[in-house]
């Protein structure tokens, strides 16, 4: 078993001195982590002036309800843009459009492309497959028509991170089965995919820890895993609603994988990671030292964060084809 890490001096300094600013997660239910959540989430950004920011809404498939997404584009884009198809964090319980502006602005200026981001439904409310099925209905519209959007229908790359990640390769993993097309470069920011709770990763981050302030871990985890499963029956667990669980990994898309080392997701995304190699997928692997879960920001002020974004912007750069 590997050995504990030592929070204290292994996260890198400026996050260190930031979680010791914020109030700890309260763990007690799923409205407790949503308030804890809200209460260090980024304040809403002005539009930037390069980017034209639009809410849309995406017709339901076969009577299935709309989704509500935003577009992010250059101003001074011309033709038809590739596309990255967001989907956002928030363990399955949370997450809104706006917390994501700052970022996908600044992804759509990076790239010269198109951004939509799913306003995709959250659990308990919306329990599992619910917010699957938004992330299908918008990905086949897209994919679809993509003229009607002004997009590069050859140039579709999805992104996600957290439990959006977990979206992104559920989603994959639906539209292999079903034959659709299939993303040109699966981005997985520190994925949320397994709900057995089993890696030494995930047993480290839980209550009581040195230095555990601000990081999410085990209890949060299991509340917003039953929160987002509640409707499946015990012990029938697909790998549409968990990627861990897929027995099979072949023929999914290429994928850029993304964690810090101080994530409680660490081992499960390193093993789905060596899975997909194994299976044939070309897997680009990434562990940033002292990053911790939720280090994927727009604004990085430390030298792994911002490896972190430029890494991921460049292999997006070149799911496009740049």
């Amino acid at each position: 078993m590997r050995p504990a890490i030592d929070i204290e001096r292994r996260i890198e300094p400026r996050t260190r001195e930031r979680l010791d600013r914020l109030a700890d997660w309260d763990t007690t239910s799923v409205e407790t982590i949503r308030a804890s959540y809200a209460a260090v989430r980024p304040a809403p950004v002005p539009p930037d002036p390069a980017i034209e920011r639009r809410d849309d809404v995406l017709a339901g498939l076969d009577g299935g309800p709309d989704v509500a997404v935003r577009w992010y584009r250059p101003a001074a884009a011309a033709g038809p843009l590739p596309c990255l198809v967001y989907l956002h964090g928030g363990a399955y319980i949370m997450g809104t459009l706006g917390e994501n502006d700052d970022r996908l602005d600044r992804l759509a200026l990076a790239l010269d492309c198109a951004v939509c981001s799913v306003d995709w439904r959250l659990a308990p409310e919306h329990p599992y497959p619910e917010g699957l099925d938004d992330a299908e209905t918008a990905w086949r519209r897209i994919a679809g028509e993509p003229d009607a959007f002004g997009l590069d229908g050859e140039r579709l790359v999805l992104m996600g991170n957290s439990a959006g990640g977990g979206l992104a390769a559920a989603l994959c993993l639906r539209l292999r089965d079903l034959g659709l097309r299939a993303p040109d470069l699966q981005v997985l920011i520190y994925p949320m995919l397994d709900d057995r709770e089993s890696t030494p990763s995930m047993r480290a981050l839980a209550a009581g820890g040195p230095g555990h302030r601000g990081l999410w871990r085990i209890e949060a985890q299991r509340l917003s895993w039953e929160a987002y499963l509640s409707a499946l029956a015990p012990g029938e667990v697909p790998p549409t609603a968990a990627p861990a669980r897929a027995e099979d990994l072949a023929g999914l898309p290429p994928a850029f994988i993304g964690v810090g080392d101080v994530d409680s997701y660490l081992d499960e995304d390193l093993a789905y990671a060596a899975r997909l190699a194994a299976a044939g997928v070309p897997v680009e692997l990434h562990v940033y030292p002292g990053v911790i879960h939720g280090g994927f920001v727009p604004r990085p002020d430390t030298p792994r964060t911002a490896q972190f974004l430029a890494d991921a912007c460049r292999a997006i750069a070149a799911g496009f084809g740049r």
